[in-house]
């Protein structure tokens, strides 16, 4: 993944639907057998909701398990959310996440969930955690942006999906559907990308979005919240040049770009 390196901005008409981050670490089987009082007194002045789910079993294995009579058991996941429901903290007994639907900046995000995840350090006191996620779903939608007699090849660019640009080919294409799985040095990122369907109300009219879902992570040990950040630090980094070179100029414009000094934390 050698991509150049763009100017950081924050855009106006921010393309993001959700950003998740995932911390998994060895069992703590304290989390799951005992609800988390502490952890959640600590945090649910931003995060007053809360609600527990259970992780589903697939299907072939729990008929195996019914035929021969065995206990069927889920892992519990407690989520906390905040009030407006934009941002969901979940906690199980092997990872802890961060998910939104309200991102603006890294900043701000990895503000929310360092004062989170040193709470979960003081109470659970994790080993070390064996696997870090940071996930970007980004939506173009051509609508939002006025681009409706846009074609995709003015939009997303030729060497990132060549089909949208083949004169032969782009009036034809209905969907498009890639998944690659890039790594370099310890970086590796499963990338899946395409058009996909939408209808934003019941009211509106199906639409075709373009899709860029980016999911950066290591399988590395890391030991220390300093050394987290380190890695996802570097993760936030490539999945602005790995978005950035995906688009076209024209896309970049629309979304209006603002410098990152215009802005506040």
């Amino acid at each position: 993944m050698n991509l150049p390196e763009f100017e950081r901005v924050i855009y106006k008409c921010n393309p993001l639907i959700e950003v998740i981050c995932q911390l998994r670490f060895p069992p703590i089987l304290k989390i799951s057998h005992e609800e988390p009082v502490d952890f959640q007194d600590k945090i649910r002045l931003h995060y007053p909701l809360f609600e527990t789910t259970r992780t589903q079993i697939p299907a072939e294995l729990s008929k195996f398990v019914q035929q021969f009579d065995l206990p069927l058991q889920s892992d519990i996941a407690y989520n906390f959310k905040s009030e407006d429901q934009r941002w969901n903290l979940t906690l199980t007994k092997d990872f802890i996440a961060l998910s939104t639907s309200s991102y603006e900046r890294y900043e701000q995000y990895k503000q929310r969930f360092s004062i989170a995840l040193d709470i979960f350090d003081r109470i659970y006191k994790p080993s070390f955690y064996s696997r870090l996620g940071l996930r970007y779903k980004d939506l173009i939608i051509r609508s939002k942006l006025g681009f409706e007699s846009r074609e995709w090849s003015d939009l997303i660019a030729k060497r990132f999906a060549s089909e949208l640009h083949d004169e032969e080919l782009s009036s034809s294409i209905q969907g498009i559907a890639k998944n690659l799985t890039l790594k370099s040095e310890n970086i590796q990122v499963n990338l899946n990308h395409g058009l996909v369907t939408i209808k934003e109300s019941q009211d509106s009219n199906e639409e075709t979005a373009y899709l860029i879902d980016a999911d950066f992570f290591s399988e590395q040990k890391i030991e220390g919240n300093e050394n987290v950040w380190n890695v996802l630090d570097q993760f936030n980094r490539s999945a602005g040049r790995l978005f950035r070179w995906s688009i076209t100029e024209i896309l970049h414009d629309a979304l209006q770009p603002q410098p990152i000094d215009a802005r506040k934390d």
